[in-house]
Formats: C-alpha cells, sequence, structure tokens
C-alpha cells in the first residue's frame, strides 16, 4: 500500500486509479467500529474514533506481514493474537 501511494503521487495513471479521499480500509473500518460500540458489552471507555483506530491498525495487512512474513507466525497465530487484543481493548471483561 506505501509503495502505490508513492506511485500514485508522482505518476497520474496510478493516481487515476487511487482513490481520493480518506482510505477506504479506515472507512471500513469506522463503520465497523461504529457498530461494535454501540453493542451492550462495548467497553465505555472506548469511542467510536479510538475503536476505529485499534481496528485500522491492529488489522492492517503491514502488521499482518511483520508477524506473518517476517517473524513466522502461522495466520492462525495471528487471528487468534488479533482477536485476543481487539477484544481486550474494545470489548468490557466478563470473568
Amino acid at each position: 500500500m506505501p509503495l502505490i501511494a508513492a506511485a500514485a503521487a508522482t505518476d497520474a495513471e496510478i493516481a487515476a486509479h487511487w482513490p481520493a479521499g480518506p482510505d477506504p480500509r479506515y472507512t471500513v473500518q469506522h463503520a465497523a467500529a461504529k457498530a461494535l460500540t454501540s453493542k451492550p458489552d462495548a467497553r465505555p471507555d472506548v469511542d467510536t474514533a479510538r475503536a476505529a483506530d485499534l481496528l485500522y491498525g491492529l488489522l492492517s495487512p503491514e502488521l499482518y506481514l511483520v508477524f506473518v512474513r517476517n517473524r513466522g507466525w502461522s495466520p492462525e497465530a495471528w487471528e487468534e493474537w488479533a482477536c485476543a487484543a481487539l477484544t481486550a481493548h474494545l470489548c468490557t471483561d466478563h470473568e
């Protein structure tokens, strides 16, 4: 993604295919965060903007590649970690 964004900044043909405005991935994560923060088990101290940032960062392709490609995690191990991290940050504790 960063490589494509950089190329779009200098190449008009690539820029024509690159979305203008907010990152579409963030738009989707913000919509998901809005739905999540309205649920009964959502942490009351985490607003929609913070939840969207957590989803956007923790579920980024770049972070996934750091763990899976660079550090040798299996996709399943990354999925379990991401789920646990998001649950801890977005949901109330029901122990």
